[in-house]
């Protein structure tokens, strides 16, 4: 995660190795668009998300579902005015903060995921 990309944003990268892009052309720019793969419009809350990456039926990605599933993220975001990218092996996520203050102290060990959640409560059992 980092928040000096784009002034107002927190971008988190996700790394999903084996996917590509093409460029495409649409309202008067080129975009990046996943080849191999469909990616919903994510999910997002004022203090969660959710991405799926779907592997189409050939490629690298052929038969693979990827989900990132943020519970509580740190603060509120703005639902309306975050959004994603997709690139040659990644998907960045920006998220639009509600309030002008640095998410650093509370991103140093990284967002809590749903899986992460899920392995803490098997460790306990």
């Amino acid at each position: 995660c980092d928040e000096t990309t784009k002034e107002g944003f927190i971008r988190v990268i996700v790394g999903i190795k084996g996917l590509t892009v093409s460029r495409q052309f649409k309202s008067m720019k080129f975009i990046k668009v996943p080849e191999n793969a469909t990616i919903p419009q994510p999910e997002f809350t004022d203090r969660s998300l959710l991405l799926r990456v779907e592997g189409k039926a050939k490629g690298a990605l052929k038969g693979k579902l990827f989900i990132l599933k943020v519970r509580q993220l740190p603060f509120d975001i703005n639902p309306d005015k975050s959004y994603f990218k997709a690139e040659e092996d990644r998907v960045l996520l920006f998220l639009s903060k509600t309030q002008d203050k640095s998410w650093y102290p509370e991103l140093e060990s990284g967002l809590e995921t749903a899986e992460d959640e899920e392995e803490e409560e098997e460790e306990k059992s």
